[in-house]
């Protein structure tokens, strides 16, 4: 995703906090997305998949990163934000986990300094927990490819717009026609 603007050498840990992703409740999305979301926490709910911090402990990679690679990390690795837990985020770099009894997902958040701002690269990658995970994702896959991803990265270009606004102004143009 191109992000106009910006400031110079922006951390990883600023433009995840402009983005909104520290605040996952904040994110302004579109009605279907917000009802897909509903669903999956009722589902989820009814079904007991989330919320295990026995399953969270036992599965999460934070064991495996060094003193040095925790201590580098610019946001306290470790840290629960919303369903997310942080592994590490560096200066253009930030890898997160979601562990429930469906996935565990690892997403990456990569930036790199353009002529024109920042390009922000994002990659998911879902490592098979048991049994329901191929089910599950057969499921949320086009969901998440065509409705949830785009409505995300749509705010998170809204985000950048207002808190840059003197280097967004086509950006903005271009949001307010869609």
């Amino acid at each position: 995703i191109e992000l106009e603007g910006g400031r110079e050498n922006m951390t990883m840990a600023e433009i995840y906090k402009i983005a909104g992703f520290n605040k996952v409740e904040k994110i302004n999305i579109g009605f279907v997305t917000k009802f897909l979301f509903w669903l999956r926490e009722l589902i989820g709910r009814a079904m007991g998949w989330d919320d295990d911090k026995e399953l969270l402990e036992s599965n999460s990679y934070i064991s495996r990163l060094s003193d040095d690679q925790k201590a580098d990390s610019l946001l306290e690795s470790g840290q629960m934000s919303d369903d997310t837990r942080i592994l590490y985020c560096y200066k253009d770099e930030l890898l997160g986990e979601i562990i429930n009894k469906t996935v565990h997902c690892f997403w990456l958040m990569a930036s790199e300094k353009t002529k024109a701002g920042y390009n922000l690269i994002s990659a998911v990658y879902v490592k098979r927990l048991n049994w329901r995970t191929p089910i599950y994702m057969a499921l949320v896959t086009p969901m998440l490819k065509w409705i949830i991803y785009p409505s995300i990265l749509k705010d998170v270009k809204r985000r950048w717009a207002r808190e840059f606004p003197d280097n967004t102004a086509d950006l903005q143009d271009e949001l307010a026609r869609r």
